[in-house]
């Protein structure tokens, strides 16, 4: 049986129209535009092909909108910052001002940095039975970038000068300053003319320390005595061993060396030594070509500690008992009040000569019998 063209022709445009309208959402297929030419040509309605062209990309839009999404939200460039990133960074700022500390930091007496210094001390002691004649209270660390700064960069310039590894070598040194001029010390460095010494050198181009914790001034401390101590790192690069000199004859620092110290240092022995104080310092000094600087960079104030001398049993007596050297009651030798040696005394015939109370108390009973 033959088809009527103009019949077939009718159902095509059916057909086209159901497949554009798939209720799925499908791909729509390749050959859209071709079937929808014909059916303009048969009279369909000349905006169907503009209906269906939105029908077809729609379900392609919502295929590619969650690619889309996803290639947004990745992009670096485009993306939101992460919302934790900017108060990490504004919180950074004050914690950097907190870090930065003052020219001291105190130390408890209970920490481990307390007994560090306590350690350091007792390992400059010049008498081993300082241990129990001072005690200290408090101590305090001395933050100084600037003068700390400059003591890495001597230490590097003496370096690649060739010194030894001995000259390079850091150690301590002690000062019992006035205790109006602690502060300034510890903020500026210690300056030449700090001292009236002129042992080793002009105390006008120089610096003056003590080699010994318990050695600090010329002399020795009373009972009770309480003061603040300045610990001092330093190096002393290129030593000159001289003998003392007259405070007349001040000799100048010597180019080409870092610090002086005397001949005789090693006969001291004893705290009560002759002239110990003047014979165990330390002399520093710094060159800058042929002028002397007025601060040396090798010299850095480290710590100040708080100290008071309890002294030893035998130095806890009252001191009007041994204003006059008296005589003890049992024998016939005494001990000076000052160096705690021995005196020989003088005798006549088996007895001793008695001291000044002791004429004072025989000659009362002769004025009541007079």
């Amino acid at each position: 049986m033959a088809l009527n063209p103009s019949a077939a022709g009718r159902r095509d445009p059916d057909r086209a129209g159901a497949a554009g309208r798939h209720p799925d959402g499908g791909e729509p297929q390749k050959n859209s535009a071709a079937t929808s030419a014909p059916a303009n040509q048969n009279g369909v309605q000349a905006g169907c092909g503009d209906v269906v062209m939105p029908e077809q990309e729609a379900p392609e839009r919502r295929r590619n909108a969650p690619t889309d999404a996803r290639s947004f939200s990745g992009s670096p460039s485009t993306g939101p910052r992460p919302s934790e990133e900017l108060p990490r960074r504004n919180f950074q700022i004050p914690r950097k001002a907190r870090e930065r500390k003052g020219l001291y930091n105190f130390l408890r007496p209970d920490s481990r940095e307390f007994e560090d210094l306590v350690k350091i001390l007792s390992s400059f002691y010049l008498d081993s039975s300082s241990r129990s004649t001072f005690s200290y209270s408090k101590a305090r660390m001395v933050y100084n970038e600037l003068l700390e700064k400059e003591f890495i960069e001597k230490r590097r310039e003496m370096k690649q000068e060739g010194r030894t590894e001995q000259e390079l070598t850091e150690s301590y040194c002690f000062l019992f300053p006035d205790k109006a001029k602690l502060h300034w010390i510890c903020e500026k460095g210690l300056a030449v003319g700090h001292s009236k010494i002129t042992t080793l050198g002009n105390p006008s181009m120089g610096v003056y320390l003590s080699k010994y914790s318990d050695l600090l001034q010329i002399n020795p401390f009373e009972v009770g005595s309480s003061g603040d101590m300045v610990l001092f790192k330093v190096m002393r690069g290129r030593i000159k061993h001289n003998h003392e000199n007259m405070p007349k004859n001040a000799m100048e620092p010597t180019p080409k060396f870092d610090c002086n110290l005397s001949k005789s240092a090693n006969r001291v022995t004893s705290l009560l030594s002759y002239r110990a104080f003047e014979l165990t310092q330390q002399y520093f000094y710094e060159f800058a070509f042929d002028e002397i600087k007025a601060r040396p960079r090798h010299v850095c104030p480290y710590a100040v500690v708080s100290f008071k001398y309890i002294g030893k049993e035998a130095a806890a007596t009252p001191m009007t008992a041994h204003r006059f050297n008296t005589i003890s009651p049992e024998g016939s030798k005494g001990k000076n009040c000052y160096t705690g040696v021995e005196r020989p005394t003088t005798e006549q015939g088996s007895g001793v000569i008695p001291n000044l109370f002791t004429i004072v108390f025989a000659a009362l009973p002769s004025f009541q019998t007079a």
